[in-house]
């Protein structure tokens, strides 16, 4: 069972060490983030640790403000760290919730 993202949590929250970027959708949708569930996979946990949630809650906001009114069911990114490494990964919509994944928890 994949993790919730954005509950209110008394755990400590992370600033980001590397930097978010969200890729170009391959079509246009009418799919909406706000206001759904978002959970996270124990791989894309696993990767980003102390890091994971504002991992997602940047993508997300990415979402928000990329593609307001047309975002696709399916939203990739790239998160670069410190040290030049990129990890890939996507956060898809399943209409009732979005799950943040690595593309191999796929």
């Amino acid at each position: 069972m994949p993790t919730p993202v954005f509950q209110l949590r008394k755990e400590r929250i992370f600033m980001l060490k590397g930097k978010v970027f969200i890729n170009e959708q391959e079509t246009c949708g009418n799919y909406k983030y706000a206001g759904i569930p978002h959970y996270m996979t124990r791989g894309f946990q696993n990767t980003f640790d102390e890091e994971a949630i504002a991992v997602a809650f940047t993508a997300f906001a990415l979402i928000l403000e990329k593609y307001p009114d047309n975002a696709d069911y399916l939203q990739t990114f790239d998160y670069v760290r410190e040290d030049g490494e990129t990890v890939r990964f996507w956060c898809i919509n399943d209409v009732e919730h979005a799950t943040f994944l690595l593309p191999e928890d796929y």
